[in-house]
């Protein structure tokens, strides 16, 4: 199987996070949601949990953040141009990416496949009871704020629609096949691979 760099963007308790973690396992290649915050704050010297608390406030950039969300405009840029080198050097090899606008980043990337996980909302609910005790009771008011505050975050860096299914190359209903939704993509990318080496002939 041809080899890519996958991006993931998901609607919050799609699984999305876990979905990707198994894809990256199928594929045999490295997987990155928040390590990539470890990452960058390596690579430039920073506080790794000071980083991560930027990050998390950052979720809702201007015009809903300048104000309530304790981050200014010039530190959530700085942020997102940070961990976007961290993502384009990551990418230099085959990998899975979940988030942080690397659909976006890695845009003119030749092996660059990208996918959308959204899912109904009461597997989103079940989803977001089973995660980490921060989230454990999250109710349909939680779920859409951080749908809201995803898209916005995406808006403002990438002038772009988040959701919207001409910016991936799938968009997927984890709720009809679960876990199993690594798979679908799995497979996808196997057709994906045999018609680009059918092209090339």
């Amino acid at each position: 199987m041809k080899k890519y760099v996958i991006t993931i963007s998901r609607e919050y308790g799609s699984g999305g996070h876990d979905i990707g973690k198994r894809l990256a396992g199928l594929l045999g290649v490295p997987f990155y949601d928040r390590e990539i915050v470890e990452l960058t704050a390596q690579k430039h010297g920073l506080d790794a949990a000071d980083l991560q608390e930027m990050e998390d406030k950052s979720r809702t950039p201007l015009p809903f953040g300048l104000g309530g969300m304790g981050v200014n405009p010039d530190s959530a840029d700085r942020l997102f141009i940070l961990q976007s080198q961290t993502i384009i050097g990551l990418a230099k090899q085959p990998c899975v990416i979940v988030g942080r606008c690397a659909d976006f980043v890695l845009r003119d990337h030749p092996d660059r496949i990208s996918f959308y996980i959204y899912s109904g909302m009461k597997q989103r609910l079940d989803n977001a009871k089973k995660q980490a005790e921060a989230y454990k009771n999250a109710g349909l008011r939680e779920i859409e704020k951080m749908d809201r505050r995803r898209a916005a975050y995406y808006k403002y860096h990438t002038g772009q629609e988040w959701g919207k299914p001409s910016n991936y190359h799938l968009c997927v209903d984890s709720g009809v096949l679960g876990m199993a939704t690594a798979d679908a993509l799995a497979a996808f990318l196997q057709i994906a691979g045999e018609n680009r080496i059918k092209e090339a002939e």
